[in-house]
């Protein structure tokens, strides 16, 4: 009796072992599987031309705004966190971001809250929308890993020359890796638009 106790318990610790062993494995495949199906529900939206979209107007708007008075309003942890317009229907997810080099394809959010870091890439507030136009500087900004997920774990593996590309909500942009430093946290200055330069800035964590 008292073996057969033993036993019981024996496969029950093993149980919990495997089951903490395999957990984040699990939770890592959920948060890939909510990831993709955010990317998929963005495909299907119908999309509306950005010459007839107000959206898109906005958006550039928007973009010339914190050009002109030359992003004073990026000056803190808040500022970063404050989404840089309003999306339809209380949505935060502004399309995707995929790099082939680092095998990720990420949904972006529109400002770089716990919550949208949680989800996948952020755009920070006080910084440009990827549009495509010149004088912006589009800043996103994601954990080096997360949850199992590698997010920009593998920002290591991109080399000058590489490809990374956005789907906003009108069409796909492709933009060329040209540099790669290591900043200081306070650092703003190096995350700024430069004038007459269409640029995408990938921050993560050292």
């Amino acid at each position: 009796m008292k073996r057969n106790l033993m036993n019981i318990l024996g496969i029950i610790l093993i149980g919990i072992g495997t089951f903490v062993f395999l957990s984040p494995v699990f939770s890592a495949y959920q948060q890939q599987e909510k990831a993709d199906q955010e990317i998929e529900a963005f495909e299907k939206e119908k999309k509306i031309p950005k010459e007839k979209d107000p959206l898109y107007q906005e958006a550039v708007s928007y973009n010339q705004k914190i050009y002109k008075n030359g992003q004073s309003g990026l000056k803190d942890a808040w500022s970063y966190r404050t989404s840089p317009i309003r999306l339809k229907d209380g949505k935060k997810r502004f399309g995707y971001i995929k790099i082939k080099k680092m095998d990720v394809k990420l949904p972006l959010y529109l400002g770089a809250t716990l919550e949208n870091m949680r989800k996948g890439a952020a755009i920070m507030g006080e910084t440009s929308l990827p549009l495509g136009t010149k004088n912006s500087n589009c800043v996103i900004a994601a954990h080096r890993g997360y949850e199992g997920i590698p997010y920009f774990r593998e920002i290591e593996r991109l080399k000058v020359g590489d490809r990374v590309i956005i789907k906003n909500p009108w069409e796909k942009l492709t933009y060329r890796v040209e540099e790669i430093k290591i900043i200081q946290p306070d650092d703003s200055d190096q995350i700024k638009i430069q004038k007459g330069k269409d640029m995408v800035t990938l921050l993560t964590c050292h």
